[in-house]
């Protein structure tokens, strides 16, 4: 089994009650997403519809998985890491570590093996994953992203890289190295665009 990351450990991924938490974050992000979930608010109601989509449901699956992983149940996260890729087609392996409040709009065929902060968003079709073939190994063999990080559609990002906290990465850029803070990736060479900081960046 593949060792648990201090700082995953730190967010409290043994205990039971963050997936909860963490679900919760998910949901409330889902809900800001978009002009029609705002309109119809915050409420039971509509966050148990949010609860029953698929962006939802394989998010559910992902935090089940990676609190089997942390707690030592390799084998009954490998089953449920493979039941979201038979279901939802996304491959999030159960040693990735990924902060609260993610969003999916479109989770079809994403991959993921690697380490997040609060706030990811990844597109239809990313990769974020090592270099060598395979999601057998450690979470630190992939990509470490920071917090409100947005990866976009058929987006690949390999190896052991950082990139920082409010960068996105645009569709289709393959990147293979570091990236700052608060910019827009525009091609493998890291040619960014500044993103200027607003006030309230702090929440994702």
């Amino acid at each position: 089994m593949n060792p648990v990351p201090s700082d995953c450990l730190a967010q409290g991924h043994r205990r039971l009650s963050t997936i909860r938490r963490s679900l919760s974050a998910d949901i409330l992000r889902f809900l800001n997403k978009s002009p029609e979930n705002r309109a119809a608010g915050d409420n039971l109601r509509t966050r148990l519809g949010a609860f029953l989509t698929p962006q939802l449901l394989c998010l559910l699956l992902y935090r089940i998985a990676h609190y089997l992983h942390v707690n030592g149940w390799g084998r009954l996260a490998v089953l449920v890491t493979r039941l979201n890729l038979l279901i939802h087609k996304v491959n999030i392996s159960p040693q990735s570590c990924i902060g609260a409040g993610c969003f999916l709009p479109h989770p079809v065929g994403v991959t993921f093996h690697g380490t997040a902060g609060r706030g990811l968003t990844l597109y239809s079709l990313c990769v974020c994953c090592p270099r060598e073939p395979g999601v057998d190994g450690p979470a630190e063999a992939g990509p470490r992203l920071g917090h409100r990080v947005t990866v976009g559609g058929h987006a690949v990002l390999l190896g052991p890289i950082t990139v920082g906290d409010d960068t996105k990465v645009a569709p289709k850029v393959c990147l293979d190295r570091e990236a700052p803070a608060a910019v827009l990736v525009v091609s493998k060479a890291v040619r960014s665009v500044h993103v200027p900081s607003r006030p309230g960046r702090g929440s994702p």
